[in-house]
């Protein structure tokens, strides 16, 4: 067998040499190559505001502290809760968060602005002091002012979040669409609670669906019910199923004339004599309407949800009406259930968890749900064998102890129904006070001229036109 002659191994192969002039040439080539067009920044819409809102003034050192709180009973509702972990979602003119009692509660948020284009409305981050009105800020301060240190006046729910979403142009002037997309917005941005200070004088079938979808994810919607003082016709977004219409009564316990009705309104709040935080400072104001009587109930809303997340959007519907102050003499169809009660909410004893009563259709009512009766711990009978035995002790004391008390009583002129003696009226809240005095109020009020407001056409004080989106 002949020996197989090695091969040699393949010889590596050589790089072609390239002289200095080339290396040169191609260096050059490569400066003058146009560069690569950086990424552009996303072209912001100019929202800034032609005319600043009213800055408002200091409080008055006779303004009690957080008047609000003395008014609706909510230091006891505070011991149990202040809405911590509840996120409210507030769909408005913006709200200044450089306000003192904003600062800790409210978010970036997002503000949808109209558009020349196909897009229609633009989605962007507002400024942090983005409010043209004040409108928005005064809704959110009665929603999640602070409380504490140097603050004065507290929101109802003092430590939950607020989620603003401006509507740069008012909603009379932005498309259905983009409040569409305003409500998707602060849902997807985790609120649980919805405030909507608005009302619309036609059923939009994009807000509807929007509301809807809103509704099926658990959200506690809260709406005002306009100051048209319509009596039967409808508004939205108050009129839809699954939302709680809020109506306003005054500092008398009455609901206002203007406040609108029919049988879609749920539940009643105060909306005269409210002081809150002004746009464009650290001052104060007042105003009234029954958009600012939708947000304290948002606000028992966000209590009720910190106190019990375990229960449904329905269900704290059903809290809040089953355990309202039915005002005396008033009809239904004007103040739904009565004027809310944080502290009953939170502490009615009712069902947890059943589901089994829905809205009826066509109708905005949050339905009430019967309480469970508790049986009595004694027989009637057995009740009755008692309070004869207390009888009988008492007519003994009195025969043994009282005569010579009365003899002694005589002695010095006294006589039965002198009218020295006073009566007491219980209060089922002690610590509710009165509202402000009205001259307090009158000074903190800078009440605006009709047309102040662009976006706001009609007011309390404008009762005749539904074409607003404002409900204050």
């Amino acid at each position: 067998m002949s020996a197989m002659t090695p091969r040699s191994a393949p010889r590596r192969a050589r790089a072609p040499r390239r002289s200095g002039a080339a290396l040169l040439a191609a260096a050059t080539a490569a400066l003058l190559l146009p560069a690569a067009p950086a990424t552009a920044a996303p072209h912001r819409v100019d929202t800034s505001c032609r005319t600043r809102p009213e800055k408002g003034e200091p409080l008055p050192p006779d303004v009690p502290k957080e008047p609000l709180a003395e008014r609706l009973g909510l230091a006891s509702a505070w011991d149990l809760t202040e809405g911590q972990g509840v996120m409210v979602g507030v769909i408005d003119s913006g709200v200044d968060r450089t306000h003192p009692e904003l600062r800790a509660a409210v978010d970036a948020g997002s503000e949808f602005v109209m558009v020349r284009s196909k897009k229609e409305f633009e989605r962007q981050e507002p400024e942090p002091d983005a409010d043209c009105e004040g409108h928005g800020t005064a809704v959110a301060g009665i929603i999640a002012a602070s409380r504490g240190g140097e603050t004065r006046i507290a929101g109802v729910a003092p430590r939950a979040r607020i989620h603003p979403v401006r509507m740069v142009d008012g909603v009379d002037r932005s498309s259905p669409r983009a409040l569409a997309a305003a409500i998707d917005d602060a849902v997807d941005a985790g609120s649980t609670v919805l405030n909507l200070s608005l009302a619309l004088p036609v059923d939009r079938a994009e807000v509807r669906r929007a509301i809807a979808r809103a509704v099926a994810r658990d959200v506690v919607v809260v709406a005002a019910a306009g100051n048209e003082g319509l009596r039967g016709t409808k508004v939205y977004p108050a009129a839809y199923d699954g939302v709680i219409a809020v109506a306003a009564v005054g500092d008398d316990g009455t609901v206002m004339e203007e406040s609108n009705s029919g049988d879609w309104v749920d539940l009643a709040a105060y909306g005269d004599g409210l002081v809150f935080p002004a746009a464009g400072g650290s001052g104060y104001r007042t105003d009234q309407g029954t958009s600012y009587a939708a947000p304290q109930v948002a606000g028992a809303a966000a209590l009720l949800r910190s106190r019990f997340p375990d229960l449904s959007a329905a269900q704290i519907g059903e809290r809040l009406t089953a355990s309202a102050d039915p005002l005396g003499g008033a009809d239904d169809t004007r103040a739904g259930a009565g004027l809310v009660d944080p502290f009953a909410a939170l502490t009615r004893l009712g069902p947890a968890t059943s589901d089994a009563v829905r809205p009826k259709e066509g109708s905005g009512r949050v339905p009430l749900q019967a309480l469970p009766r508790e049986e009595p711990w004694l027989s009637r009978q057995a009740a009755t064998a008692v309070l004869w035995s207390a009888g009988l002790l008492c007519a003994i004391a009195a025969a043994l102890f009282g005569a010579p008390a009365i003899r002694r009583a005589a002695a010095r002129g006294w006589r039965p129904g002198h009218p020295g003696v006073r009566t007491h009226r219980v209060n089922r809240h002690p610590d509710r006070a009165a509202a402000p005095h009205a001259d307090t109020l009158a000074r903190l009020t800078r009440r605006a001229e009709p047309g102040h407001h662009p976006t706001t056409p009609a007011t309390a004080r404008q009762p005749s036109a539904l074409t607003t989106h404002r409900t204050g």
